[in-house]
């Protein structure tokens, strides 16, 4: 487990910042650029900033880095969000990640910023496979494709990036009239509902198929094999540290004089140019407020754009009865996407990472942490004859009377996020996300997933594509301002 980067990262001494700025120009400005949050597209927008000698105030909420990137320490403390027991930490000799826990392509943007400083990786399907549930039953791919309704829901996920029928369809509904069956549904969640931030019943199907078939990287999924991907993302940008203000919670952005007015829970203060990189269910929940109103085309983009309860869960076990083999899990009710998050991490390989978006993390978000734990492990009983009971880590200490061991992290009730990623309602376009990233007047700028139109919303590679963007959409205003 990471302790942070003086005891836990594993890199090379070259690290520095992301952009190679020992030739560029210095940008001769006077004003200030304040960015609302220390999450990827923050910081990588800060860090292009201050290499081109432009002075910025990073407001973080947070008392630390990576926004929705977040890794479990030894130093962690049990909160609302993030659930498990003191004395008991996890087991697995390898970081545990509670937000994104892969890298989306083995040439994508982040991919290529942990190659160049020779972060260590894991192609771990390299090294296992993927299962999926069907008929109630565990089943290797060529297993599964003897079922027909397995087949046609395979077919309709190949081809998914084709599909252009009505935008008002939801990713289910398509899936419905292309010939899948219902049986078949729990699959289609697995694979273009959950993984795209909420279920398959609340995507707009037009949207997202529009959105992927824009991705340019390879789609090689990747994790870190040594190092949290929180300490990773703070070495990258350790230059911008000393500009971030943690624990100050922005309420109100007065944007309509010549500076703007950012007020916060410590008071208030101005800058001249100001990137808002915040989830989007903090400005549709009302938790920053803008003056003059934030303009109607943008408000009308954001209200076709979804952001829902998530939910990540990781279970240790005592031995592995799923398979070394086993890549990740697919077509479960209870648990839509379990990844092996051991493989080529670890010999200690006893460790399922759960990640549940939409309704049913809106479900699990209500109810007690060991109701849903026991809701998982009885569905997996059913594939593995009662295994997973017998085997879940549970506490060694008397007076905790034999309790289950796990960790829990319910984005849903993190103040500072409150959900998971961004994901287009039906009726929505592609679109809305390029409306959504516009700059106001020259002063406001946006970044972060949500608007991102590459195809690459919802990830870390997304995020710092943004942040890109939105740095440069400054730079340009103030040259040509």
């Amino acid at each position: 487990m990471g302790l942070g980067i003086s005891a836990g990262l594993v890199l090379p001494s070259l690290l520095n910042a992301c952009v190679d700025d020992e030739n560029a120009p210095e940008i001769n400005y006077n004003g200030v650029v304040g960015i609302i949050g220390a999450g990827a597209a923050g910081l990588i927008a800060a860090d292009i900033l201050i290499s081109k000698g432009v002075n910025v105030k990073i407001f973080e909420a947070n008392n630390r880095v990576g926004g929705r990137i977040c890794s479990l320490y030894r130093t962690s403390s049990p909160s609302d969000s993030l659930i498990f027991f003191p004395g008991n930490y996890p087991y697995s000799d390898f970081p545990i990640e509670l937000g994104p826990d892969r890298i989306n392509g083995s040439d994508s943007k982040w991919a290529n910023i942990l190659a160049v400083r020779g972060v260590p990786v894991v192609n771990f399907r390299n090294q296992s496979s993927d299962r999926y549930v069907v008929g109630n039953a565990i089943n290797t791919e060529a297993e599964a494709m003897t079922n027909s309704g397995f087949a046609a829901a395979k077919s309709f996920f190949n081809s998914f990036t084709a599909f252009s029928g009505p935008p008002a369809l939801s990713v289910e509904q398509a899936a419905l009239g292309a010939g899948v069956p219902a049986s078949q549904l729990a699959l289609i969640n697995s694979w273009l509902g959950n993984p795209y931030g909420s279920s398959a019943a609340n995507i707009g199907a037009r949207a997202l198929a529009e959105g992927l078939a824009l991705v340019e990287h390879n789609g090689t999924e990747l994790t870190l094999r040594n190092n949290p991907m929180q300490d990773v993302l703070l070495s990258v940008y350790s230059r911008v540290v000393p500009a971030i203000r943690f624990n100050t919670v922005v309420q109100a952005v007065h944007y309509g004089g010549d500076v703007i007015e950012v007020i916060h829970n410590g008071g208030s203060e101005t800058v001249n140019k100001l990137i808002v990189t915040v989830p989007i269910s903090i400005i549709k929940e009302g938790d920053i407020t803008f003056s003059p109103s934030l303009p109607a085309a943008k408000l009308a983009a954001l209200s076709r754009l979804g952001m829902d309860p998530a939910m990540r869960i990781v279970l240790e076990f005592k031995r592995n009865f799923y398979g070394e083999d086993v890549a990740a899990i697919f077509g479960s009710t209870e648990s839509p996407v379990i990844l092996n998050a051991a493989v080529g991490r670890s010999n200690l390989n006893k460790t399922l990472s759960i990640t549940v978006f939409g309704l049913k993390a809106n479900a699990y978000s209500a109810m007690e942490p060991d109701d849903v734990v026991m809701n998982i492990l009885a569905e997996m009983d059913t594939w593995y004859g009662g295994d997973a009971t017998e085997n879940i880590r549970r506490s060694t200490i008397p007076e905790d009377n034999n309790r289950l061991l796990y960790t829990i992290k319910d984005w849903k009730k993190d103040p500072y996020a409150k959900g998971g990623i961004s994901y287009h309602l039906p009726g929505g376009a592609l679109t809305d996300r390029e409306v959504l990233s516009a700059p106001v007047g020259g002063k406001l700028f946006f970044a972060g997933e949500a608007t991102d139109f590459t195809g690459e919303a919802g990830t870390v590679s997304g995020a710092l594509k943004s942040g890109e963007r939105a740095a440069f959409e400054v730079i340009d205003a103030i040259l040509n301002g």
